[in-house]
């Protein structure tokens, strides 16, 4: 059962220690949805459809491909995300001032019963630094370590629970995000505020981060 409830919203920072303890509420079968309110997945790895319009990019559905080259989006400095562990697949976001960014899964277990894996890559570019890597409420199943040089790597078997990865840049570096879901590059559920909106799917898979701010 799809819930139209905005359980995906803004917070504050002081709140991201209390979401990490927080026990998984039910909401009665609520999951993230997209912008428009669809939810066509059966398994979580099945997002998109097969057949689509070779001519102009766009799904049987209207929506829109991903594009395959990375595209660059606004990040808005000190904005966070709020979601509800276990009620919906989601690749969160953050860039704190500074420096700080905080990369969170989520998955919708309560209602599909299974595991979402994920493998996140978050790297920057030759001229800026990548640093100080920290997993947070990781269990055995999940890791997180420096792929190569200015990479941060997360692997994390997320269900009803937060997996989270931690790491510092230099300020205002541009970050680029490499998102998988069950091994598929799934762009669709990655989530952000930028511009003081909140971005449900990216345009791309990479996709470039540019802090409004350092």
């Amino acid at each position: 059962m799809t819930c139209f409830a905005d359980f995906v919203k803004v917070r504050s920072l002081g709140l991201w220690s209390f979401l990490l303890a927080a026990a998984p509420v039910a909401l009665g079968g609520c999951i993230v949805v997209d912008g428009d309110g669809r939810h066509d997945r059966g398994h979580h790895g099945d997002v998109y459809h097969d057949d689509h319009n070779d001519q102009d990019g766009a799904t049987d559905d209207g929506s829109q491909e991903p594009s395959e080259d990375p595209l660059r989006v606004a990040i808005d400095t000190d904005a966070v995300v709020e979601s509800e562990p276990g009620e919906g697949v989601g690749i969160f976001v953050e860039y704190a001032a500074g420096g700080t960014w905080t990369l969170w899964t989520t998955c919708d277990t309560n209602t599909s019963k299974v595991v979402c894996s994920f493998d996140l890559y978050a790297s920057v570019d030759t001229s800026s630094e990548l640093l100080d890597i920290t997993g947070v409420e990781l269990e055995k199943t999940d890791a997180t370590r420096l792929a190569d040089e200015g990479i941060a790597y997360l692997h994390a078997e997320t269900g009803a629970d937060v997996d989270a990865m931690t790491f510092t840049t230099t300020e205002g570096a541009v970050v680029r995000l490499e998102a998988y879901l069950d091994g598929e590059l799934q762009p669709r559920f990655v989530y952000w505020f930028g511009n003081g909106v909140l971005h449900e799917g990216a345009p791309s898979n990479p996709l470039d981060f540019e802090p409004t701010s350092p």
